[in-house]
């Protein structure tokens, strides 16, 4: 089987296991989803192109995929601490300024285990420590300013490429 198939079935993999996890005061208040979707160009019914998008069911390398990751509080009361742990999927990169999250503070990780703003994270090449790219981010973490309301939802987004 050719590497760029292993990569294709490899993103159909990813799909359909995605090792979100969500962090709060009550985490089993907590309940994730996430989608992967990816633009489609189509036509409207006054005959316009527009772009819209469609569930990511045939991914090829190069193609951008939106991961959506939604967290419900599925409590009675409001959770507070919200946070959403996501790594970026093998085989992809992440799209610089991609990652959204509205009300909340992002940080990202090489590694899976430290965390800090991008002017933080370096990198050493060829003995010598740069800034690192988006494409080399493994993780991705949103914290929620504020308490998440009873039956309130928050959404995290981002996009990645795959390689």
């Amino acid at each position: 089987m050719s590497q760029g198939k292993l990569k294709f079935i490899g993103a159909f993999a990813l799909l359909a296991v995605f090792g979100t996890q969500a962090f709060a005061a009550d985490a089993r208040c907590i309940s994730l989803t996430s989608k992967a979707e990816v633009e489609q160009e189509v036509v409207n019914e006054k005959g316009e192109k527009v772009i819209k998008r469609v569930e990511a069911k045939k991914v090829v390398p190069g193609t951008e995929v939106i991961w959506t990751v939604t967290a419900e509080n599925t409590c009675k009361q409001a959770s507070e601490n919200v946070t959403i742990d996501n790594p970026v999927p093998n085989h992809m990169q992440l799209v610089a300024n991609s990652v959204a999250g509205a009300g909340s503070d992002v940080t990202y990780s090489l590694d899976g285990k430290s965390f800090a703003k991008p002017e933080q994270l370096t990198v050493n090449e060829n003995g010598a420590a740069r800034r690192a790219r988006a494409g080399e981010y493994k993780h991705i973490r949103w914290v929620f300013k504020s308490a998440l309301a009873a039956g309130a939802t928050a959404t995290a987004t981002f996009r990645a490429v795959l390689e």
